[in-house]
């Protein structure tokens, strides 16, 4: 029991919108689509559903795939793979930023040889996946812990870019449990290549955000 307690500490600690790896510097396209009216404090809650039900769901595969991988050079293809799929350049390179982030503090307390020093633009997801596999974690609550780390450093994001206070912003995490659960099953139980996602909008508001006048966030 110690030892499984040990692991989810430890878990909790990766998964934590806090770590120091720049979530606070990326909004991913939200701070474009509030700029543009496109999202307000009344619609938080739904739009968080839909974007784990698409989004969401397929960062999630890439983390629960590599939680079960122990072959170096397939993990790196997963990588590559969702690079490919992040349509937006710059939440691309947000996602990569951060992904290397991670690895490098992770692989100052995990033995990952390699994979710290790869030239290949690395993800945060399978990132997070691959060191959550090194501790034991399952795929699917490791994909879990990994979309409450994604969700919660989005929705720090809306509240500075919107009215939205300390109390409504926790009552919207807690609503949105299940389908971070939900998102989570089906991620752990469908292979990435064959999930699907269609977030149009918010890939253009991401491509869109380096014409802002104003920006809050690098993405």
């Amino acid at each position: 029991m110690q030892d499984d307690l040990t692991v989810l500490l430890r878990l909790q600690q990766f998964a934590d919108s806090a770590l120091p790896i720049g979530g606070a510097a990326h909004s991913f396209g939200l701070e474009s689509l509030i700029d543009r009216g496109l999202l307000d404090v009344d619609g938080i809650e739904s739009f968080f559903v839909d974007y784990l039900e698409e989004a969401g769901a397929l960062e999630a595969a890439y983390c629960a795939a590599s939680a079960g991988e122990h072959d170096l050079d397939r993990w790196l293809a997963l990588n590559i793979e969702l690079g490919a799929r992040k349509l937006a350049r710059e939440s691309r390179e947000g996602s990569a930023s951060m992904g290397r982030r991670f690895l490098e503090l992770a692989a100052r307390v995990f033995d990952l040889p390699g994979v710290a020093q790869s030239a290949i633009q690395v993800h945060l997801a399978p990132c997070f996946g691959l060191v959550a596999g090194a501790m034991g974690v399952e795929p699917e609550p490791a994909s879990a812990a990994y979309l409450q780390q994604s969700i919660t450093t989005l929705i720090s994001c809306c509240q500075r870019l919107l009215p939205l206070g300390q109390t409504q912003a926790q009552q919207i995490l807690w609503n949105l449990k299940p389908a971070i659960v939900c998102a989570a099953k089906r991620a752990a139980h469908r292979p990435p290549d064959r999930m699907s996602c269609f977030t149009p909008l918010l890939d253009i508001a991401s491509a869109r955000h380096p014409t802002l006048q104003t920006r809050l966030f690098i993405s």
